[in-house]
């Protein structure tokens, strides 16, 4: 069973702009695959949290774009406290 996360496109993207996002408690986020373009999301970091608590890798999207997707990748920080980056894949 898939657990559901809530996703937002992101317009904004760099360095600059993820800082931001992290420090307003949200994960920047990118999905990818089957063909189509990738998108930018964000991830709000309590609800990503259970998710990584419970070991789910397919995750159900819902919010701005809606899928079944597998979570490919999690970049974390130097002490492996704090969720970085995040990569979907359809």
């Amino acid at each position: 069973m898939a657990e559901v996360l809530n996703v937002k496109k992101r317009e904004l993207t760099g360095k600059l702009n993820n800082r931001r996002l992290r420090n307003a408690g949200k994960i920047p986020a990118v999905l990818y695959g089957n063909g189509q373009e990738s998108v930018s999301l964000e991830v709000c970091a309590d609800e990503f949290a259970a998710i990584v608590r419970h070991k789910v890798k397919n995750i159900e999207l819902a919010g701005d774009i809606t899928g079944n997707v597998v979570m490919r990748d999690i970049q974390w920080d130097t002490f492996g406290v704090d969720v970085q980056h995040i990569d979907f894949y359809r």
